[in-house]
């Protein structure tokens, strides 16, 4: 009867990793610019998120986490990881970028919306929706890649931005 548990259990979980497969609100890489899909996109909720992050997913919860959307493209040598995590309201989603934010490296990513900006990584917050976009080479010089997808998936997000640039 143990055995028949435990096989129940670890069938349980790969049936709920394998449901975590979906499209999701990420578009292909053709329609950002003619980036190649790497992977499946991949979609996590409630418990799943733990599987994805391991010790930082209370942060996400604990903010009103409702769904994360994962999709990796690349172009080139270059790889692209794009996490699109969707809270239940805005305040959630500029919670999370106000405590992630690299203030120094904030700039006007698309018009009218600021993220913060570095050589590997974008971070921003518009409308119920928080948005990591990474070079998967943490090392990565400034992308002009990087800052193309980071805005193309940006200008598809609705929602007013956590921060606008200041007049």
């Amino acid at each position: 009867m143990r055995r028949f548990g435990r096989a129940a259990v670890a069938c349980t979980l790969l049936l709920g990793l394998w449901a975590c497969r979906g499209t999701g609100p990420l578009p292909s890489g053709a329609a950002l610019g003619g980036l190649a899909d790497v992977d499946q996109p991949e979609s996590y909720t409630g418990a799943t998120l733990y599987t994805y992050i391991d010790g930082g997913a209370d942060l996400y919860v604990n903010q009103g986490f409702s769904k994360l959307y994962v999709r990796r493209y690349a172009r080139g040598n270059e790889h692209f990881i794009v996490e699109l995590y969707e809270m239940n309201d805005a305040a959630g989603a500029s919670h999370i970028y106000q405590s992630s934010r690299r203030p120094t490296s904030e700039k006007e990513l698309s018009s009218g919306c600021i993220a913060s900006v570095t050589p590997a990584e974008i971070l921003t917050a518009r409308g119920w929706n928080y948005l990591v976009v990474r070079n998967e080479d943490p090392l990565a010089k400034q992308s002009d890649g990087l800052i193309e997808l980071g805005r193309n998936v940006l200008n598809r997000l609705p929602g007013a931005c956590a921060i606008t640039p200041k007049k």
